[in-house]
C-alpha cells in the first residue's frame, strides 16, 4: 500500500517494532529463562528508547490531528488509545518481572506482547493511517510531519 510519505517515520518505526516482535516469538519459543530475560531486557530498552516516543507521538500529534478533520470519537482515535493502552500494561507487567532478578519471566507473556503489537501495527498501517489520509488535508499532512521530526 502507497502510504503519504508525512507518515513515513512512523511507518519506519513499525518496521523496527515487528522486528521487535520477532524476536520475542523466538524467545518465547524457547523455554531458556535466561534467553527469555534477555529479550525481555532488550525489549525493555527498545521501549523506553523509542516505542514510548512513537506512542506519544501518535497520541499527542496524529490523533489529536484526525480529531479534528473526522471526530473526537472516531473508532480509530478510540481503537488506537485502547490498544496503546493494553500493550503498555503488558510491557509494565514485562518490567516487574525485570525488576525482581529471581522472578521467572513466561514465554506467554512475551509471545503475547509480540502479538499485541503486530496487531496493533497491522491496525494502524491498515485503518488508522488510511483514515488520516482521507480525512487530513495535504498541507496539515506535512506540517505533523514537521512536528513528528522535531520530537
Amino acid at each position: 500500500m502507497k502510504r503519504h510519505q508525512s507518515l513515513y517515520p512512523l511507518s519506519h518505526d513499525h518496521h523496527h517494532a515487528l522486528v521487535q516482535a520477532l524476536n520475542l516469538d523466538k524467545a518465547g519459543a524457547g523455554d531458556d529463562q535466561a534467553g527469555l530475560r534477555e529479550t525481555a531486557a532488550r525489549f525493555a530498552d527498545f521501549w523506553r528508547c523509542d516505542l514510548q516516543r512513537h506512542f506519544a507521538q501518535e497520541e499527542q500529534i496524529v490523533l489529536p490531528l484526525l480529531a479534528t478533520y473526522k471526530a473526537a470519537d472516531a473508532a480509530e482515535i478510540r481503537d488506537t488509545l485502547e490498544q496503546h493502552s493494553a500493550i503498555a500494561r503488558l510491557i509494565g507487567e514485562l518490567n516487574e518481572k525485570l525488576a525482581l532478578k529471581e522472578e521467572m519471566i513466561e514465554a506467554s507473556l512475551l509471545t503475547d506482547l509480540a502479538e499485541s503489537l503486530r496487531r496493533h501495527i497491522r491496525f494502524e498501517e491498515s485503518e488508522l493511517f488510511p483514515a488520516v489520509e482521507a480525512s487530513v488535508p495535504d498541507e496539515e499532512l506535512w506540517l505533523m510531519n514537521m512536528r513528528l521530526s522535531d520530537r
